[in-house]
């Protein structure tokens, strides 16, 4: 009777997407995943078929994980919302995972399955093609930055180097003691880039964001429409 495989498929692409968020892209090779696994590396290609198809795969994951069971059906405020939650959430858990997608062209079926929802959405309301890609574009790019901000090793400065910059000293208080964003900063600015949307680039029979979501919803939650 054969005996069961150690490893599958499944176990494979946990274990990049976890040495990945531990040792970053420069980890994630053919013989530190089998080390990682305890398996010998031509092992691998029952299940990938090198480095680059690794890497292909751990990509669609984040993609799965962004897009999850999300299918856009409120209005357009809403579903770019949702969009930045979903970047800022994701991205947060995996910052390295950031150059992989941003390095490969859109043509997963889950991120366009996405897409398609979001411009669905932008359609409803009587979004001209451009201007509805514009729009996506333009809190895709906040989210991503964003992520990044939040993520980054900051400015942790000592107090000698704050002793002759007060302005600067003045600003890194509190939670922006290391000058990264807070979560709080994204919702903010996010409000910001969806008014800034509303005001400047949405049809004026959608610009009024009755559908925005509120300040106190959290990521990933449905909007509650304001009255």
């Amino acid at each position: 009777m054969p005996r069961p495989p150690r490893i599958s498929r499944a176990a494979v692409l946990d274990e990049a997407l976890r040495t990945l968020d531990e040792e970053g892209v420069e980890g994630l090779s053919m013989r530190r995943l089998a080390q990682r696994l305890g398996v010998t590396s031509p092992s691998l290609y029952k299940y990938v078929r090198d480095r680059e198809g690794v890497h292909e795969a751990v990509v669609d994951a984040i993609v799965r994980e962004i897009t999850g069971d999300w299918h856009p059906s409120g209005g357009w405020r809403t579903e770019l919302t949702s969009l930045a939650h979903r970047y800022f959430r994701t991205f947060r858990r995996h910052p390295n995972a950031v150059p992989l997608v941003m390095h490969r062209p859109t043509r997963n079926p889950h991120s366009l399955d996405g897409l398609e929802g979001v411009f669905g959405a932008l359609s409803r309301d009587g979004w001209p093609p451009q201007d509805a890609a514009r729009a996506v574009l333009l809190v895709e790019s906040y989210a991503l930055g964003a992520t990044l901000t939040a993520v980054s090793p900051g400015i942790p400065p000592s107090e000698a180097d704050l002793e002759t910059r007060p302005s600067l000293a003045a600003a890194l208080t509190g939670e922006h003691r290391a000058f990264r964003l807070t979560e709080e900063d994204f919702h903010l600015g996010l409000a910001m880039v969806l008014d800034g949307i509303a005001r400047d680039l949405a049809p004026a029979s959608a610009a009024d964001g009755h559908d925005a979501t509120p300040p106190t919803a959290r990521p990933g939650e449905p909007a509650q429409p304001r009255h």
